[in-house]
C-alpha cells in the first residue's frame, strides 16, 4: 500500500461565487464555533429530487461537503426551508463537519485493488480508518464506507448509513459492492443536476456547470 499525506474535503472540483454587494459575514448560513455553515444545495437525477449537499468552512480554510438522500430524512421540503434546515443540521450534522474540519491533517492508503477507480481509504491524524473515497466515470468522486473505532460509532454509522466499518480496512469485495456498484447503477442511470438553495447567497457549482 501507498500512504500519501492529503486533506479529502478540499477539492478544485467546486467554484465557489460570493455575493459582492452583500457583506462576506451576512452570507454566512450558520456558525458552530469556528465552523461555517456556508451553503446548502439540492441534488437531481433525470430532474427528480434525490438529496442534498451543504458546505462548511473553517477559519483555517478547511472545506468540508456533505451529502444525505432524502431516504435520510432530508425531504425538499425541508432543504427548502433554511429553519427546519438548520435545525437538522445542527441536531444531526454538525457533529460530523466539524468532526471533520478539526483535523488539520489526513493522510489517505491506497490498496492494491480497484486501480482503475482511484480508490483511497482515508485516515485520520491518529492511523485510525475514517472513510473510502472512489473516482467514478472519470468525474464523480464518491466518498462512504464510513468507519468506526467504538461500538458506539459503529453502532450509529449502521444506523445512519446502513454499514460501518470497525476498527480495520474494508475488503476488496466491500468497497466494489458499496461504493462502485450501487453509485455507477445510479450515475449510469441518471442525469444529476445540483440547484443552490435560494438562502444560499454564496453559490457552490462543479466546475463541469460553469
Amino acid at each position: 500500500m501507498d500512504i500519501k499525506n492529503n486533506h479529502p474535503e478540499l477539492s478544485d472540483e467546486w467554484v465557489f461565487k460570493i455575493n459582492k454587494n452583500i457583506p462576506l459575514k451576512n452570507q454566512i448560513i450558520y456558525t458552530y464555533d469556528d465552523s461555517l455553515l456556508i451553503n446548502v444545495r439540492k441534488i437531481y437525477t433525470n430532474n427528480d429530487y434525490f438529496g442534498v449537499t451543504w458546505t462548511c468552512i473553517n477559519t483555517k480554510g478547511d472545506i468540508y461537503h456533505g451529502f444525505r438522500c432524502k431516504d435520510r430524512g432530508f425531504s425538499e421540503d425541508l432543504v427548502d426551508n433554511k429553519e427546519a434546515f438548520v435545525d437538522l443540521f445542527i441536531n444531526k450534522l454538525s457533529y460530523t463537519s466539524e468532526k471533520i474540519l478539526k483535523q488539520s491533517n489526513y493522510n489517505y492508503i491506497i490498496p492494491d485493488f480497484l486501480k482503475e477507480y482511484e480508490v483511497k481509504f482515508l485516515v485520520d491524524s491518529e492511523g485510525n480508518y475514517f472513510a473510502t473515497t472512489a473516482i467514478l466515470n472519470k468525474t464523480a468522486p464518491i466518498r462512504g464506507l464510513y468507519g468506526a473505532t467504538t461500538e458506539e460509532e459503529h453502532i450509529d454509522n449502521i444506523n445512519w448509513y446502513g454499514i460501518s466499518i470497525l476498527n480495520r480496512f474494508p475488503s476488496e469485495q466491500e468497497v466494489q459492492t458499496h461504493i462502485i456498484d450501487k453509485n455507477s447503477e445510479v450515475l449510469s442511470a441518471n442525469f444529476i443536476t445540483r440547484v443552490n438553495t435560494a438562502y444560499s447567497q454564496i453559490k457552490v457549482y462543479h466546475k463541469s456547470e460553469v
